[in-house]
This record gives C-alpha cells, structure tokens and sequence, in this order.
C-alpha cells in the first residue's frame, strides 16, 4: 500500500532470520486487545507507559512486557503482562500472532499478538506501569490524515516507519508497526467485517 515502508518489511524479514540477533535480544510480548460489537464501532486499546528513566518512557503502546523465568513461551508472556498492567484475562487460544519486530534502541525481540473480543473488557490499571488507556476506532488507522512517516535507523539502515497521530499523541516504533500490520498492510490486515 505505502511503498515507502518497503525497505522497512525487507529488514524486518531479514532481522528475524538473524539468529544471532534473534537468541541475544530480551524476548517480549505486546497483545493488541480488538473490541467488535455489533451496535458500536470496533475499537483497539493502546496505554501510555508512566515516565521513568527508560528507552520506552512515557509511549503510547500495546500492552505487555518481558518474558519471565516462569513463563512457557511468548503466549504466556503476553496473557501475564496484559492481567498485570491492565487487569484483563484472555483465554490463550484466542490470541493470533503477528510478525515479531526487534526493538533496536532496547534490544527487545518483540512478538505481537492480537485478540477480537466482543465484551468490552473492564480494565484495572497497575499505576506503577501504566498512566492511562486509550480506546481508539480501528476506523482511525484507515484514515490517511493520521497516518505519516517517520525515519528510523536500525542496524545502519535508513527506513522510512509508519507513524500515527491521534489526539496530539504519537504512535510510533514498533507499535505504529504492528498497527499498520493489523489495519493496513495488504498480506497481513486482518478482517473485522
């Protein structure tokens, strides 16, 4: 759809064949919680992390978070991270994965999930984590007036990433990427009709 992004799937496709970079990166998980109903229209919840001394302070992200020793896999990490920071419980069969992105400035290793709920979920917020959620319309990321571009250097490459604005907010990095998975790349959007 945007063939400014080309340079940046390539990059993504080729990082994640990285073994190297791949088995020294921290492992984490993000879920990105849909909610369709059939009266109202479908939305995507986002949080804003806290300020802290950080590479990922004050952003506005999926929820989730590293893997800990007690967790079997990446399923786990992401169903843990999102009942901590935001109180809300998913059955593990319903979550879909996404393409993993490698978080350079962090050395994070990055695997998205997605889930389509049909009951508005309630959310308790962890204050420590956590400064507020966004309930944002899926209908959003299809318009072209939010979406713009920002340039990233990873691993010495100059590449062009999706950028979102919405409220006099950013949403940028490997969230803004993983949106633009799910709302608008052409081989990996997902249906919600």
């Amino acid at each position: 759809m945007h063939q400014e992004l080309d340079s940046l799937w390539f990059l993504n496709d080729k990082i994640s064949q990285d073994l190297t970079i791949k088995n020294n990166a921290i492992k984490a998980a993000v879920l990105a919680i849909i909610y369709k109903s059939n009266t109202e229209e479908s939305v995507i919840y986002l949080i804003e992390r806290n300020t802290y001394n950080g590479h990922h302070s004050g952003q506005i992200a999926l929820p989730g978070g590293k893997m800990d020793e007690g967790d079997e896999n990446l399923k786990d990490t992401a169903l843990r991270e999102v009942y901590e920071e935001i109180g809300v419980r998913i059955e593990s069969d319903l979550l879909f994965p996404l393409s993993p992105q490698w978080i350079h400035v962090s050395n994070h290793w990055v695997q998205p999930f997605y889930t389509i709920v049909t009951e508005k979920p309630i959310f308790t917020l962890n204050k420590r984590e956590i400064n507020c959620i966004f309930e944002i319309p899926i209908s959003l990321f299809k318009d072209s007036n939010i979406l713009t571009f920002h340039e990233l250097k990873i691993l010495e490459n100059k590449v062009i990433s999706p950028l979102f604005l919405n409220d006099g907010k950013e949403i940028w990095g490997a969230t803004a990427i993983i949106l633009y998975q799910l709302f608008l790349r052409s081989n990996t959007k997902i249906n919600l009709d």
